[in-house]
């Protein structure tokens, strides 16, 4: 269980980036972010995985003040999943284990879980392929589910996902999204969406303007509603019907 409680932050002392934000997200349940940039969705990952600290209210993990954890143990229960995910000058097995104590088949069940395998077992070396720095050799959809499978490897309770699938191309779009589903089953997630048919079945949706919470609900509930986040779902069938 995930709890804000009246947080507020700003990263100079002095404009609220974060305003009074209060959200619940109960054990195994999904919740997504969405607003304009600069409305504070990262802003609450980076509160959350405490790489700056808030100036106002609580954050809660199965009733506990984050505080009380220590650095290590929060991040090791949790999972992030950026835009642009990064890999490692080494192999394909290096970049899914990431310097933990995982066996062979270990790396490889994460790999089949979220079907980056599919495009592993193609390979000439396969899991021993060779991945130079930032993965260039690898489209942006094979880079992610390499992330996905580094992030299912080392099983954590909390996912979070930043952007996850903004910039994934088109022949790999179906497969990712499907990875995302498998791994969002039994961990409490956490999404900021840029495409909205990714959060559609989020048990609540948050619309943020400014740094604070201004609508939330189940997707059909805000579109009917009809007010901002039916118009950013108008804006992003636009661009898909524009593209």
């Amino acid at each position: 269980d995930i709890e804000f409680k009246n947080v507020s932050f700003s990263y100079d002392g002095k404009q609220k980036i974060l305003d009074q934000i209060s959200f619940k997200v109960n054990k195994g349940e999904t919740i997504a972010f969405v607003g304009s940039t600069g409305s504070g969705k990262s802003s609450i990952i980076n509160v959350f995985m405490r790489f700056y600290e808030f100036q106002e209210g609580q954050v809660l993990i199965d009733g506990i003040d984050i505080r009380r954890y220590s650095q290590e143990a929060l991040r090791q229960s949790i999972g992030l999943v950026l835009q642009d995910p990064f890999l490692y000058h080494g192999t394909i097995a290096s970049n899914i284990r990431m310097y933990q104590d995982i066996s062979d088949q270990e790396v490889k069940a994460a790999a089949e879980f979220v079907d980056a395998d599919q495009f592993i077992q193609k390979l000439p070396n396969q899991y021993d392929a060779k991945v130079t720095e930032r993965g260039s050799s690898f489209s942006t959809g094979q880079r992610q589910l390499l992330a996905f499978a580094r992030t299912v490897a080392s099983k954590p309770k909390i996912l979070i996902l930043d952007e996850a699938t903004a910039n994934i191309d088109s022949a790999t779009e179906e497969i990712v999204q499907r990875s995302l589903a498998k791994m969002r089953q039994g961990r409490t997630t956490i999404a900021i969406a840029h495409r909205l048919s990714t959060i559609q079945d989020a048990n609540c949706i948050y619309v943020l303007d400014k740094g604070k919470i201004i609508e939330s609900g189940r997707h059909e509930d805000l579109l009917e509603k009809q007010v901002t986040y039916y118009k950013i779902n108008q804006f992003a069938a636009g661009m898909i019907d524009n593209a």
